[in-house]
């Protein structure tokens, strides 16, 4: 096997030194969240969402917060360890108030559950869920041979672009990727390749997007996550007038609070998905 030119941790390799980020905590982590340089986080419009949008359409959302395993899943649940908390309740609420026509998941899972039951059930079935899945868990695949998704079972990196280009106004990209940008990846191919060429109006959901924060510290300092995706995604973001930050679970928590709390009404505020959409005009 081919040795790494650079031991993990070592200041050429992207593997995050823990002893080096234990040192620097207090600055990586502080008490309160750093200003994000070169990004407008949308404070009005997250106000008006939680306020104004999320409380008229937010009542169906009635899962159960526990079920079976993924091998006989058939229902979404809200406590699933992957995508919960605050997260699904602002994807049910999002794509009620959105109504796309199309969603292209990239990574599917308890997510796909959730929009195909919010298009059964708010959308009248119209919309076309397509999901770029290598791994599909067999749910996935049951959903697809019953016909309520299509599905594609191969890395992002290798699907024909014109699955991505055809979104249209209103339409929606849902991404929850591997979060590692590398060379070959399907971070860098997202954000690098994708991003610049959707059509105008298409939505984009990133999830595990922790601004205005960094990664979770207990993600890096006890259980050694080295995912680097947003900051890339913050990169493309500074300073870019064709894309907008429609709502991120971490800026509502962080920077909404209150207003946060009285609309999810005790479901957790953690959580970590941002919602953007390419400007019209």
């Amino acid at each position: 096997m081919r040795q790494p030119a650079f031991p993990n941790g070592h200041f050429y390799s992207p593997v995050v030194d823990r002893a080096e980020a234990d040192k620097d905590a207090d600055r990586i982590w502080p008490a309160a969240a750093k200003p994000v340089r070169g990004i407008d986080l949308n404070y009005e419009g997250h106000q008006r969402l939680l306020r104004e949008v999320f409380p008229a359409v937010v009542e169906g959302f009635a899962y159960p917060t526990s079920g079976p395993t993924d091998d006989t899943l058939e229902h979404f649940y809200d406590f699933n360890g992957q995508f919960e908390r605050q997260d699904p309740k602002v994807a049910f609420c999002l794509l009620q108030t959105i109504r796309p026509r199309r969603i292209v998941e990239v990574g599917s899972g308890y997510s796909t559950l959730l929009t195909m039951d919010v298009n059964q059930r708010f959308l009248g079935g119209a919309a076309a869920i397509t999901c770029i899945e290598p791994y599909p868990r067999p749910f996935l695949r049951r959903a697809a041979s019953e016909g309520k998704i299509a599905l594609i079972e191969e890395r992002a990196q290798t699907v024909d672009e014109f699955i991505f280009t055809s979104l249209a106004d209103g339409d929606v990209l849902f991404i929850d990727s591997s979060h590692v940008g590398k060379t070959g990846s399907d971070v860098n191919r997202l954000i690098l390749e994708i991003l610049p060429i959707l059509a105008e109006g298409v939505y984009v959901h990133f999830h595990d997007i922790f601004l205005p924060l960094d990664y979770p510290e207990r993600w890096v300092r006890e259980l050694g996550f080295s995912w680097n995706e947003q900051y890339l995604l913050q990169a493309f973001l500074a300073f870019n007038p064709v894309y907008s930050i429609v709502y991120g679970s971490a800026i509502a928590r962080e920077l909404h609070t209150e207003t946060l709390g009285a609309f999810l009404k005790g479901t957790p505020m953690q959580g970590g998905s941002l919602w953007l959409r390419r400007n019209q005009g």
